[in-house]
């Protein structure tokens, strides 16, 4: 509702008033109130008669400020979709290994795994500071993948269970372009990880790409940036 009313100011309700029978005098008033999806197809319909969209196809050049519609498979951000996977774990490990306190014994040491939790949660909350974060897209029709910023308070569901893993249409603009991968968009602009080298990063993040390739852990690939070609795209509606 909010991003709708954003975009457009207008007036959404329509209605009939007065309406004088015979028989009797009787006053009626109805009102019709169109819905965030209802104003979003009539806005999706009269940008794509007024020739506004492009449909990404396997000819499609992107540029800055185009509207696009593509259809894609989206993942959240895959360190933190891999952290959130690792908090999990650890979580999971500590229930199991919970032992009730024996009468009279010494008080139990720190469990080491609850510590580790704590730590990744620390480091899973500032991955997650700000008011916005990015999903990603695979490969799309035109070789370019898709990095997606969304404003957390237009998702119908804050962990995105909705919203990820999942095949949609997506129609927004588009910010930025990368043709080639001389470039990239970094994952962790918004964090102050951002300021540090790429070697650095790369070795501190090597371990957790090892439960995937030697470990056998069901987690995506690590991935700080994602090279080109990719497009950067603000969305006006993630739709099925």
């Amino acid at each position: 509702n909010q991003a709708l009313s954003s975009l457009l100011k207008i007036d959404v309700s329509g209605r009939r008033t007065l309406n004088k029978e015979k028989t009797a005098e009787v006053q009626r008033n109805e009102e019709r109130v169109h819905t965030p999806a209802s104003i979003f197809k009539k806005l999706r319909e009269i940008l794509i008669t007024e020739q506004k969209v492009f449909f990404l196809d396997d000819n499609y050049l992107p540029n800055p400020g185009h509207m696009v519609e593509f259809t894609a498979d989206l993942r959240k951000n895959p360190l933190i979709q891999t952290m959130d996977a690792i908090v999990g774990l650890i979580d999971m490990a500590i229930t199991f290994s919970n032992e009730p306190k024996k009468k009279g014994g010494h008080k139990p040491k720190p469990d080491e795994n609850k510590i580790i939790k704590k730590q990744m949660e620390k480091f899973l909350e500032s991955l997650k500071t700000g008011d916005t974060t990015d999903i990603v897209s695979d490969t799309l029709a035109n070789k370019y993948r898709a990095v997606i910023t969304l404003e957390h308070e237009f998702l119908n569901d804050p962990t995105m269970s909705d919203l990820v893993d999942g095949h949609f249409k997506v129609l927004g603009k588009i910010i930025r372009v990368i043709t080639d991968n001389s470039c990239s968009i970094n994952l962790i602009r918004k964090t102050a990880l951002s300021a540090m080298p790429k070697k650095v990063l790369t070795n501190m993040f090597s371990a957790l790409s090892n439960l995937q390739t030697e470990g056998g852990f069901d987690i995506p690939p690590i991935e700080l940036e994602i090279e080109g070609p990719v497009i950067h795209v603000i969305p006006i509606a993630i739709f099925s």
